[in-house]
């Protein structure tokens, strides 16, 4: 019979390591193993998202090369590429770790995104695009995706009414970039905070009850 000197216990079958702590069995087996052997399957996610991984850095490293061949400039157009890929893996990463949750995992990528873009246009002398053209899109499309996502998935309001609220109240932002004069094309932030006020409207007087137990609820009123 098979003996686990660590645990000081014999073992019946014929398994490959000791059931208790994992480790080398010594001995003779008697008889067949007792439970069939069961075989790991393969977790596609995880290789597919070391493909992705490989795949974008094999990008930024050809891109790299490239810009070297061409302008002889250790530091050039790649890093663009390589800030983009950064921006992209940060997101999907919060993405991710907040699957369990589709509105939250939705808001939080979107808030995500939105501060590394601006970032990004800070960091390379900054003209504008990240509130012009990225905030008032992402905001609109988290928007839709929330409502979307949670008609197809057929979600209870309860589990994303309060990330709903969120991001209509933030995509109000823009707004106070137009009083500001911070942003230059009008019409797109216009377009946001417009359908920020419909999706609170549409909230209001479809669901005003769970809005009004979600605010008690969170507020402790």
């Amino acid at each position: 019979m098979l003996y686990c000197k660590k645990c000081g216990v014999s073992v019946e079958g014929n398994p490959d390591y000791c059931p208790l702590c994992q480790g080398e069995l010594s001995g003779t087996a008697l008889g067949a193993q007792k439970y069939p052997a069961i075989q790991k399957k393969p977790n596609r996610l995880a290789f597919a998202l070391k493909l992705a991984f490989m795949i974008t850095l094999a990008a930024v490293v050809i891109c790299a090369f490239i810009d070297y061949c061409v302008t002889g400039a250790a530091f050039g157009w790649w890093l663009y590429v390589a800030a983009g890929a950064a921006t992209l893996w940060v997101a999907a990463a919060v993405a991710l770790k907040l699957r369990g949750n589709v509105a939250k995992s939705i808001f939080f990528t979107t808030v995500t995104g939105v501060l590394l873009t601006f970032l990004w246009d800070r960091g390379t002398g900054y003209t504008g695009w990240s509130v012009d053209y990225v905030l008032p899109i992402s905001l609109i499309a988290a928007m839709l995706a929330m409502a979307v996502t949670s008609r197809i998935l057929k979600l209870p309001i309860e589990q994303y009414i309060y990330y709903m609220i969120l991001d209509i109240i933030f995509a109000l932002v823009p707004l106070i970039l137009i009083l500001t004069g911070a942003v230059t094309l009008i019409p797109l932030s216009l377009a946001s905070v417009a359908a920020s006020v419909l999706s609170l409207a549409a909230l209001v007087i479809f669901e005003g009850r769970a809005v009004k137990a979600e605010i008690i609820r969170r507020t402790h009123l």
